[in-house]
């Protein structure tokens, strides 16, 4: 199966989406159309009717009506459909909207990362909080389909309410798994560098000072954060610049050279070619579709 990383474009101001899903059909797994993918972004499901299953990273679950699925920004997972009537709602959100390297920030979305053994990917209809949560979702579904005054503080304060919700029921669950409090340790020795390029991408970084910011030697911490991150640190690099490439893209009438130097290519060919390697169109083609 194809794996994929995805970029999804939100309001730079206000980087939350709302969505309805069906998931990946019959037709489209026999057609080979089918792919797992990640993205930046965390994400939150919401199951309205039973009918399928959902494969989040190593791990397979039925979905079921009323089921509650949260995944982090580096897990692959798809949704396969066996009913008309399953469908999702979903909710997309950039860690940034809520994480802002405070402590208590990072427990709005710990339930994300540090899973236990009975809290990961799935909450069903009868764990306590499911209910809830449920009737949050629809509260932000009403909130983003009308468009109210202020309807942007009403839904960061509900998100943050159901965030709130899932961090108490974490707390309250069994000690961590071995596997996932190994990743939580190894994650917190290269926050600050994860900081640091997601606050200067558009300058030049080198692996030296990424390195600096965690007491490691260069050469250690390029393989340390390749284990962690599951990916070399120049490709995150490279991802987090094309992120913000696209946003400007579509929200911007800024020439594809300026666009290229401020995203932080010096280079306006390796940016071309960069971004059809990743998109599998120029960036020109991508503004005009996105548009």
């Amino acid at each position: 199966m194809e794996y994929k990383t995805e970029f999804i474009l939100l309001e730079k101001n206000f980087p939350f989406a709302f969505y309805n899903g069906k998931g990946f059909s019959r037709d489209d797994r026999e057609n080979g159309t089918m792919f797992m993918h990640n993205h930046y972004c965390l994400e939150i499901n919401y199951a309205v009717a039973s009918g399928g299953t959902y494969l989040i990273g190593d791990s397979s679950y039925p979905i079921e009506k009323d089921d509650i699925f949260i995944i982090n920004n580096y897990e692959y997972h798809a949704a396969l459909s066996t009913s008309q009537e399953m469908e999702l709602k979903i909710i997309v959100f950039d860690p940034d909207l809520i994480w802002q390297n405070e402590q208590m920030d990072y427990q709005y979305i710990k339930a994300f990362y540090e899973w236990s053994d009975h809290f990961k990917h799935r909450l069903t209809r009868d764990n306590q909080i499911s209910e809830n949560i449920g009737q949050i979702i629809f509260d932000i579904e009403q909130e983003w389909n009308e468009q109210a005054t202020g309807y942007r503080l009403v839904i960061k304060a509900l998100l943050l309410k159901m965030l709130a919700i899932l961090y108490r029921s974490f707390e309250t669950t069994s000690q961590y798994s071995e596997k996932v409090l190994q990743f939580q340790n190894e994650y917190i020795r290269i926050i600050e560098a994860i900081n640091h390029i997601d606050n200067h991408f558009t300058e030049s970084i080198t692996l030296q000072e990424l390195a600096d910011k965690v007491h490691m030697n260069p050469n250690y911490f390029s393989t340390f954060f390749s284990n962690v991150m599951n990916t070399p640190v120049s490709a995150y690099i490279i991802k987090r610049r094309l992120r913000y490439a696209c946003l400007k893209l579509t929200t911007s009438e800024d020439s594809i050279i300026s666009i290229a130097m401020e995203s932080g290519f010096n280079n306006v060919s390796y940016f071309n070619r960069t971004f059809r390697k990743h998109f599998g169109m120029t960036p020109q083609q991508y503004r005009r579709q996105m548009n």
